[in-house]
């Protein structure tokens, strides 16, 4: 039994520590140079997940009860309302899947000309909690993969416990007419947000670790989860290392289990990841993983409480920055929202949610975009190169090589023409940097 009492003293410690909120304000928000940042729309009811329609139209589940429409900046329509706690929505061709406190549900034809859903849902997947069970997480996270499955994720009942439940702390399959029920992988505590790497197919999810074992443990993680995989939970956190939490733990089988992809601050709470694959930020971004850290409730040092970038593009995830941030103010220990799900918008802008606020935030890059494959050599040492928004103020422009600039023969806001010095040879970073921001491109030089 000291384990347990152990385990309990140390949830002791961190209880009480709450971020309070201020009053939101835009202008404390920041982003890397090139980026901008404005308020697209205000959701009532604390909008979690996001999708992008067939109609190219943004779809926000609303935690209140309902899925809502955002067509246009400052417009927002209830699509349907009457839902028990929706908290994804994604499409099947113009059919809309909706994860709710039950399981999922399905409207057909969803897709109409004002955009109002008129029909009655269908149940797709039951998910029911019998009475008297604890119901930590009843958020459901339903979307489909390229396998035309469909891919349910619900977080666990405790911290750490032994589940009654196979579908607690895992990620099931489904056909899409919910028919087909398979447990596809285990161990993952509370994998709220989770989406499929546009190159190599895979699940990335992020999950959320227990509670009680300090500041700094367990650490958050992001999972490419595969089937028949076991992430360890409730037994093991971080790179397989044990949690001996109670009478039935069982830290000894954690060298079997599956180490995370990459490890995120402690109780920084991901509570979404999507993969950007639009043409307006740095040709560089494109899939990389964007990830939304909701912010710790519970740590001495607050966590969280920004959006990242993860480079991912080649389906590995190697490093992060910081794409949004400015809600947590350390000075006074408090916060101005809480973001949830950036998504890659039709226009190419990044969407991000905010579930404490309502804000919906549009994130625009203005800053200079190579193309993708934009560098042309023409002759010996002098290459082409075509973008977006390169030059503005040409005293400003520069064009680098492995960053050292090099000459340039013609500067303009959709092309450049460079001259490489003779001595670079073999993988060259070219970059381009004007008065806003800097982005690069890697090349091979024969």
């Amino acid at each position: 039994m000291r384990g347990i009492f152990l385990f309990l003293a140390m949830v002791s410690t961190v209880v009480g520590q709450n971020v309070a909120s201020r009053p939101f304000r835009l202008d404390e928000l920041r982003t890397p140079p090139g980026f901008e940042v404005s308020v697209y729309a205000r959701v009532s009811g604390s909008p979690r997940l996001m999708t992008i329609g067939p109609n190219g139209v943004l779809y926000v589940a609303s935690r209140g009860n309902s899925i809502v429409a955002i067509p246009e900046a400052g417009r927002v329509v209830t699509v349907r309302g009457g839902l028990s706690g929706p908290h994804s929505v994604t499409f099947r061709g113009n059919d809309l899947y909706v994860g709710v406190n039950d399981g999922v549900v399905r409207f057909s034809n969803a897709v109409t000309e004002d955009l109002v859903i008129r029909n009655a849902p269908e149940r797709v997947v039951t998910f029911t909690v019998p009475p008297g069970t604890p119901n930590q997480h009843s958020t459901r996270t339903a979307y489909f993969g390229p396998d035309g499955k469909l891919y349910l994720t619900a977080g666990s009942t405790c911290n750490f416990c032994v589940e009654q439940d196979p579908r607690r702390a895992a990620m099931t399959r489904y056909e899409a007419d919910g028919s087909g029920e398979t447990l596809f992988a285990r161990g993952l505590r509370n994998t709220v947000g989770f989406a499929f790497h546009p190159v190599t197919g895979e699940i990335w999810g992020v999950d959320n670790g227990g509670d009680g074992l300090g500041d700094d443990d367990p650490p958050e993680e992001i999972n490419i989860i595969r089937e028949n995989q076991d992430h360890g939970w409730p037994d093991c956190r971080g790179n397989r290392r044990g949690v001996n939490w109670g009478l039935q733990a069982r830290p000894g089988r954690c060298g079997e289990t599956e180490p995370p992809e990459f490890e995120i601050p402690a109780h920084s709470a991901p509570l979404a990841i999507s993969f950007y694959s639009g043409d307006m930020l740095p040709a560089s971004w494109r899939n990389d993983a964007l990830v939304g850290l909701h912010g710790s409730w519970n740590r001495s040092g607050p966590s969280g409480f920004k959006v990242v970038r993860v480079r991912a593009a080649d389906g590995r995830a190697t490093a992060s920055q910081d794409l949004l941030w400015g809600f947590f103010d350390s000075s006074t220990r408090t916060r101005s929202g809480r973001p949830v799900h950036p998504i890659s918008g039709s226009d190419g802008a990044v969407y991000v949610s905010d579930d404490a606020t309502g804000n919906i935030y549009r994130i625009a890059y203005t800053g200079p975009r190579i193309n993708p494959g934009g560098i042309v050599r023409v002759a010996p040492r002098i290459y082409e190169l075509y973008g977006s928004r390169l030059v503005n103020d040409p005293a400003e422009f520069a064009v680098y090589a492995n960053g050292v600039q090099v000459e340039l023969l013609y500067a303009g806001a959709g092309q450049a023409n460079f001259v490489l010095p003779e001595n670079l040879a073999g993988d060259v970073t070219i970059a381009v940097k004007n008065e806003k921001a800097v982005d690069e491109i890697l090349i091979r030089v024969e």
